[in-house]
């Protein structure tokens, strides 16, 4: 049986929120898994959100990666301050 590939569109850089960090690891592992090529999906852990992990998922540290990161570590940062 042949099987063709399919066309997955991800939307990356993007960051979601898990309840631990194993969690984060398995799910770019999946996708990893799926996606053809040398590409990888890479993610950095930007710390905790109230009980979450905040997670930021991405191919390469462009503007946009740096953008979403300095935002989620400022909502990060104030909610440390309270």
């Amino acid at each position: 049986m042949k099987i063709k590939p399919k066309e997955v569109l991800i939307n990356v850089p993007v960051v979601l929120l898990f309840d631990s960090e194993d969690e984060a690891a398995k799910f770019a592992s999946g996708l990893n898994t799926i996606m053809h090529g040398k590409v990888k999906l890479k993610y950095d852990n930007l710390g905790l959100l109230g009980d979450k992990e905040v997670v930021i998922f991405y191919l390469q540290r462009n503007d946009e990666y740096h953008m979403l990161r300095d935002e989620f570590v400022n909502l990060i940062e104030q909610e440390e301050m309270k």
